[in-house]
């Protein structure tokens, strides 16, 4: 036998179930841009032909791109683009490079 007070507990949190995927979607990633105050104060090109970029770590200047950094994730929609964690997982190009770089493991 169901209460009143029981099915209004059901009927409230079951009220609430299609707010969270909701809130979770509405972080969708953007792609990083050079007005960005992160992108600016990190160096991000998208093009790393363009950057200065010193030998780091063991590994060459020219070397040095988003797509082969520590905080770079492979996005399978677009693998030119992906999601990075120094950005806030904003989408970065591939082919970037920024002063934050740090070779994978």
């Amino acid at each position: 036998m169901t209460t009143r007070r029981n099915f209004i507990k059901t009927t409230a949190t079951l009220g609430l179930i299609p707010l969270v995927p909701v809130s979770m979607l509405s972080s969708a990633a953007e792609q990083i841009t050079g007005d960005d105050p992160a992108a600016k104060a990190l160096r991000y090109v998208e093009d790393a032909t363009t950057a200065v970029r010193a030998d780091k770590m063991g590994v060459a200047g020219a070397d040095q791109l988003c797509s082969n950094c520590q905080f770079y994730t492979v996005s399978g929609s677009n693998p030119a683009l992906g999601p990075c964690m120094l950005f806030q997982n904003k989408l970065v190009v591939g082919a970037g490079w920024c002063f934050g770089w740090v070779p994978k493991r």
